[in-house]
């Protein structure tokens, strides 16, 4: 086709008639002039537009185009829509009116804003997504699905991001609040989700239900639906070997209530129902509570695999059961890993006579616990209470302080601990209690573990204590920790004075004692690492971040920490993506232990 320019130029140099300059032109003359005039037209390039686009006034599609999206409302398609914000004129009146969004291959991705949208949609879902989809929120939002249908139903890959202030409540009609065949991803804002109650013997809709669910930020409340004669729906359920990751945020996932029949269960609060899928959680807040049952009460937690680290705090309460067994604080059917933060685990309780209480923690594989604090209890059984820690394979505890504690029973206690081995090292604090009336508090196939067997393995500090169900300790063992050297150094008098930084410290650097005192430290170079050393068990290295970005232009990539009996090295990288420029990267050792915290 002919630029614009060049078929100007053409027009210009021919004549378009013979006669005077007053003449008209022929019909067929006046006819080409204007095809030629639509030609020139049509060679211009379609100018960008960003619309806002009012629910009220019709149905909504939003596809991926060329240069933005194509947006379609009543019949009528806007090309090049590179900014597409959905709204309601009036967001405190509900519109039946819904979106749908879609992309035309798996390349293509669509980023839409709803800005205080409101839809309850008559049937179906009331937002209807398709490939990879980026919601982002602004101002709050609420999306309410019809008969059979969810808040939100995609297909594809699903991205939900927002400010503090900005949120979204996605409500199930019988469906999920929030459904995926994909993956979910919510980086940001305030998430509500909520699945549909169901009545007539079925189950329940979820609060998010998708193949997986990343949650890196913002708010996440999800409750699954109630079940008046079935079971109820889960907080979060993933379908899919993805799992559920959890790296910051705060997460609240309750389970539904079910019905009163024995075969009517309460949810859990966070199942993955896959025999690869696994929860981890490496930051952030998380809550999980099972729903009651007539039943059997839904699990806080249920997974193939569980990981607890980065100074993460979950709380996982199993719901109550009622003619079979409460739920389980923490079921893992694969094993459970906790390497740092503040696990709380409760099984449930199973209330009827025959009844058992939940497991604070049961899994089919290894339970390892290396550091900070875990708490699991059993719950009460009208038969049988539950273990607060239950593995078919093997318990390793290593460090951070544990209490496990069994269920009471009218029949039968649970034990604090239950499995076939149980490896107890390093300098850990566990305090063991046994569930009335005849639960053990270490139970080591069937037999209650004798302390003093594993004396040789328990490191400085370490402390072990066995309690019957009123408290009382049964057995007890303990290693002293070793008394912390005093550092002083010689007055030019002859005589003594406290402890000082060295003569030439590195700038932004500075290394502490157990009472905050600073005291001298050694530093080396070797490499791109930069080693600072300090003859104390317990001593704490302080760093700002400005003063890491110096060592890093200087070529410093690690950092390592040597006390007495510890030892830690650091990735200065990381830290930096860690905090402001005004922030303080601090890292204590005390013993065998050592703890990070940035800003």
């Amino acid at each position: 086709m002919l630029s614009y320019r060049k078929l100007a130029m053409r027009v210009l140099g021919r004549p378009l008639h013979t006669g005077g300059i007053d003449s008209p032109r022929p019909a067929s003359q006046r006819a080409a002039a204007f095809i030629l005039t639509a030609v020139m037209l049509t060679t211009l390039a379609a100018p960008a537009f960003a619309g806002t686009w009012s629910i009220e006034n019709g149905d909504i599609t939003v596809k991926a185009g060329e240069t933005g999206n194509d947006v379609t409302q009543n019949n009528v398609t806007t090309k090049n829509d590179t900014d597409t914000i959905i709204t309601n004129s009036d967001k405190d009146t509900a519109s039946s009116h819904t979106v749908t969004i879609e992309t035309n291959d798996k390349n293509d991705k669509v980023e839409v804003t709803l800005d205080n949208v409101n839809i309850k949609a008559d049937s179906g879902s009331a937002l209807t997504s398709k490939g990879d989809v980026t919601l982002t929120l602004k101002g709050d939002n609420s999306l309410t699905g019809g008969n059979g249908g969810s808040g939100i139903s995609s297909s594809g890959s699903l991205t939900i991001s927002g400010g503090e202030n900005n949120s979204l409540t996605a409500q199930g009609g019988s469906g999920s609040g929030i459904f995926s065949s994909g993956g979910v991803t919510i980086s940001g804002g305030t998430v509500n989700a909520t699945g549909g109650s169901s009545s007539g013997g079925s189950d329940s809709g979820d609060g998010i239900h998708s193949g997986s669910l990343t949650i890196s930020g913002g708010t996440v409340t999800a409750t699954g639906g109630s079940g008046a004669d079935g079971s109820g729906g889960s907080g979060i359920r993933t379908f899919s070997s993805g799992g559920v990751t959890i790296s910051g945020g705060t997460v609240n996932a309750t389970g539904g209530t079910g019905g009163t029949g024995e075969n009517s269960n309460g949810g859990s609060g966070i199942y993955i129902y896959s025999s690869s899928g696994s929860l981890t959680v490496s930051g952030g807040t998380v809550t999980a509570n099972g729903g009651s049952g007539g039943g059997n009460g839904g699990d806080g937690i249920s997974s193939t695999n569980t990981t607890i680290s980065g100074g993460s705090t979950v709380t996982a309460n199993g719901g109550n059961g009622g003619s079979l067994v409460g739920g389980d604080g923490i079921r893992s059917g694969g094993g459970l890993t906790v390497s740092d933060g503040t696990v709380t685990a409760k099984g449930g309780n199973g209330d009827s006579k025959d009844g058992y209480g939940g497991d604070g923690i049961r899994s089919g594989g290894v339970v390892t616990i290396s550091g900070n604090t875990v708490n699991a209890a059993g719950g009460y059984g009208g038969k049988v209470g539950g273990y607060g820690i239950c593995s078919f394979d093997r318990v390793a505890i290593s460090g951070g302080t544990v209490e496990a504690a069994g269920g009471n029973g009218s029949t039968g206690g649970g034990s604090g601990i239950y499995s076939s081995v149980i490896d107890l090292s390093g300098s850990l604090e566990l305090t063991a209690k046994a569930g009335s009336p005849n639960g053990k508090a270490l139970s080591q196939n069937g037999s209650e573990l004798v302390l003093d067997t594993i004396k040789d393995k328990l490191g400085p500090g370490a402390k072990v204590t066995a309690t019957d169900a009123d408290g009382k300790v049964i057995d007890q063992v303990s290693t002293p920790r070793p008394v912390e050297p005093e550092e002083s150094s010689s007055s030019s008098d002859g005589g003594s004075s406290a402890p000082s930084a060295p003569a030439s410290p590195l700038p932004g650097l500075t290394v502490t004692d157990k009472d905050g005192q600073r005291i001298s430290y050694t530093s080396t170079q070797s490499g791109n690492t930069l080693t600072v050393c300090v003859g104390r068990l317990t001593a704490s290295f302080r760093i700002s971040l400005a003063a890491l970005r110096q060592l890093r232009a200087e070529g410093i990539e690690t950092i390592a920490f040597q006390t007495v009996l510890c030892s830690t090295t650091l990735s200065v990288d990381e830290l930096l993506a860690m905090g402001g420029e005004d922030a303080e990267a601090v890292l204590t050792h005390r013993f065998t232990d050592s703890s990070l915290t940035v800003g």
